[in-house]
């Protein structure tokens, strides 16, 4: 009988003695036996078999190759099972030899299919693939720089970029000194306006283009006047005052400026301060009249409470043009300048320090700096308003004009001529040449002197 047919002889009756159920193959192509290099004498085997029964474990080669969904799936047995086996003959032992070959030839050769079969299921799987990365770094975008529109320096509050700067009434009477916030380390002023007003004596207008950042408490608060009224809407600020002088005779008052160009302002003797603006401050011992402050904190909620526009109008907001690094403006020395509004006034004496490159007066009963010292020379008028608040006196108002003219610019140690006026509402300054005027980067006092009635500046 041809090996193959004994092959598969040898696994049929194993398989019916064993476990029926297990698979028979179907031709020798799919079970390859070896053949054994050499036979072994029959003594040999003989002599190794006995002639007993013995248990002898049986070999299961059961296995099941399926295909689902394009992918081969193999079940094999997990336990191997045992059964004795029939007497073999010693006679018989060459050929039971042979057959005990050619069965372990098939498990091996079944295995090796197995694991074939594997393999090749493993090695079908999809490569998995890997985003490349990124060296490149995430680029962000160039952080947003806004400078104070007033004094061009740095670190300012983004949001207040597009706001309408606050214009305050503060005093500057012997009593009055010094004031409340003047040199506040993070929000003095950013620009102060000093001039005169009546009886020789000066006030001020303080600007300050974040009205969200102000001093804890600033005063003391006066009542307005038409010129700083004036000034305030070349500035298109929102106007905050404790009082105004009223309309009579020739006299043009501040209630009639207000209301003729639709001024925004706050008024504590007219305002329902809902918010807590206003306030006193007794602890000078002073007459009441220099004790008004407001608080800043307070201010953005009054102005919501009015209801005013909080978005400055480009048309109608001066901004000064100034330089990208501190520049002197002339090879004239100035280490000090003495300024007087009118020959009614008093003097006010800036002086230089070559340390902070800044303008330093303790005339406040404090030390106030600036960067740009600016003097603007305008024409003004003393008006007589008689009866005075009834008392039966008169009062004599400083009037300014604004109607342009020159002035000086002390920076950075020097001086220089400039001219100013007044165009389409806004403050135009120019230097000597008549091109645009630059200031440095800081803050400004401005000292609004009388071309006509006595008014100077001394270096």
């Amino acid at each position: 009988m041809p090996d193959s047919e004994e092959l598969d002889k040898i696994l049929k009756e194993l398989k019916q003695k064993g476990d029926p159920q297990a698979p028979i193959p179907a031709d020798d192509n799919q079970i390859k036996a070896e053949e054994p290099e050499a036979d072994v004498p029959e003594e040999t085997v003989s002599e190794e078999i006995s002639s007993e029964q013995a248990p002898t474990e049986k070999i299961s080669a059961d296995f099941k190759i399926s295909e689902q969904n394009d992918s081969p799936k193999i079940t094999i047995s997990d336990e191997p099972e045992y059964e004795e086996y029939e007497e073999i003959n010693v006679s018989d032992s060459n050929n039971n030899k042979k057959k005990i070959i050619a069965i372990a030839a098939a498990v091996i050769a079944v295995i090796a299919i197995i694991v074939a079969v594997i393999l090749i299921k493993g090695n079908s799987k999809e490569p998995e693939t890997t985003a490349p990365i990124s060296t490149t770094e995430p680029t962000t975008a160039a952080p947003v720089i806004v400078n104070n529109p007033l004094t061009n320096e740095g670190n300012y509050n983004q949001s207040a970029a597009k706001a309408r700067p606050a214009a305050i009434v503060v005093e500057n009477a012997a009593q009055a000194r010094p004031q409340w916030g003047i040199n506040d380390e993070t929000n003095s002023p950013d620009i102060i306006v000093e001039g005169e007003v009546e009886g020789g004596e000066a006030r001020m207008l303080w600007l300050y283009a974040d009205y969200t950042a102000l001093p804890d408490q600033i005063g003391p608060i006066r009542s307005a006047r038409p010129p700083f009224i004036k000034f305030s809407e070349m500035f298109d600020a929102i106007f905050i005052h404790w009082g105004q002088s009223s309309s009579k005779g020739s006299y043009i008052g501040a209630n009639t400026v207000f209301q003729e160009d639709g001024v925004d302002h706050i008024n504590q003797m007219a305002f329902s301060d809902k918010v807590g603006l206003f306030g006193r401050d007794k602890s000078r011992g002073v007459s009441s009249e220099h004790t008004g402050v407001i608080y800043g904190d307070k201010l953005a909620d009054a102005i919501a409470q009015e209801g005013f526009r909080t978005e400055a109008k480009d048309s109608s907001y001066t901004k000064f043009n100034f330089n990208n690094e501190d520049k002197t403006v002339s090879e004239t020395v100035c280490s000090t300048i003495d300024v007087r509004f009118s020959s009614r006034s008093k003097t006010r004496t800036w002086a230089f320090s070559d340390e902070d490159k800044m303008y330093h007066s303790s005339d406040y009963q404090t030390d106030v700096a600036r960067k740009n010292i600016l003097v603007l020379y305008d024409n003004t008028e003393y008006v007589v308003k008689d009866n005075y608040k009834g008392s039966g006196r008169s009062e004599t108002y400083c009037e300014y004009k604004l109607a342009g003219g020159t002035g000086k610019l002390a920076t950075m140690g020097t001086i220089t001529d400039i001219t100013w006026s007044v165009e389409n509402g806004m403050l135009v300054l120019k230097d000597s040449q008549g091109k645009a005027l630059s200031l440095n980067t800081g803050k400004t006092w401005i000292g609004w002197a009388s071309a006509n009635n006595g008014g100077s500046d001394t270096e």
